[in-house]
């Protein structure tokens, strides 16, 4: 008799154990995985305000280049 209580202990711990593991990757997957996708976003729009930012300089660049030309046709 004491073999069957053995049992429904070990069954009912085995439950309470797989419904805790469960909430616990279901947890994990919500707020850590979450992160690591926002961080994967957030560094690919870095990354596109990076480019950005470089062509926004290449342009000041050239729109200086060609103002300085303009200048010295314009003193000829």
């Amino acid at each position: 008799m004491a073999g069957d209580g053995n049992m429904a202990y070990l069954l009912f711990g085995t439950l309470v154990g797989i419904v805790l593991g469960i909430n616990i990757a279901f947890l994990y997957r919500r707020f850590v995985g979450n992160k690591a996708r926002t961080e994967t976003k957030l560094r690919a729009e870095i990354r596109d305000l990076e480019k950005r930012l470089k062509q926004k300089d290449e342009y000041i660049a050239r729109a200086i280049k060609s103002i300085k030309e303009e200048g010295s046709k314009a003193h000829e």
